[in-house]
């Protein structure tokens, strides 16, 4: 990271903002063409979870190549200058960089959609998925390769 006075090394902090997200930024490639699209998701902590329709352009980039960078933010607003060049951002973001690995077992799978309910869920309570709901869904974890946080602001 160029600013090492923004950046991030606190896994707690790192957390918090993974956390609070409502939503995250997928970025994938598909040969030399960049795809990102904003996903729901789960964290366990470890690994993060998200789901996808059996099929798409999404599905069809990571038969090919699983590499993923994952942005989570928190606190976005822009801070104004007198002038456009003193304008300025707050901002607390996460960037990941990891492998998503399509998840077979049907118990991980559940685990997988247990945890992005959970990210979503009010009430705390676990919802219990049938094998009907599971079945024809796709769910990936992606494994942490690397996490950094930025803080601006």
């Amino acid at each position: 990271m160029r600013r090492k006075d923004k950046e991030i090394l606190d896994s707690e902090v790192l957390h918090s903002v993974i956390n609070q997200a409502t939503v995250c930024r997928i970025g994938l490639v598909k040969e030399d063409r960049p795809y990102v699209i904003p996903l729901s998701f789960g964290f366990d902590g470890s690994n993060i979870y998200f789901h996808s329709a059996r099929s798409g352009e999404k599905v069809e980039i990571l038969k090919v190549n699983n590499h993923v960078c994952l942005e989570f933010e928190q606190d976005i607003s822009i801070i104004e200058g007198e002038k456009p060049c003193d304008w300025s951002a707050r901002y607390l973001t996460v960037v990941v960089h990891g492998r998503a690995e399509l998840v077979e077992e049907f118990v991980d799978k559940k685990y997988g959609l247990g945890q992005i309910a959970e990210h979503y869920q009010v009430s705390g309570e676990q919802y219990p998925f049938t094998a009907e709901e599971i079945r024809p869904v796709l769910v990936y974890k992606v494994t942490i390769e690397e996490i950094v946080g930025k803080i601006s602001g």
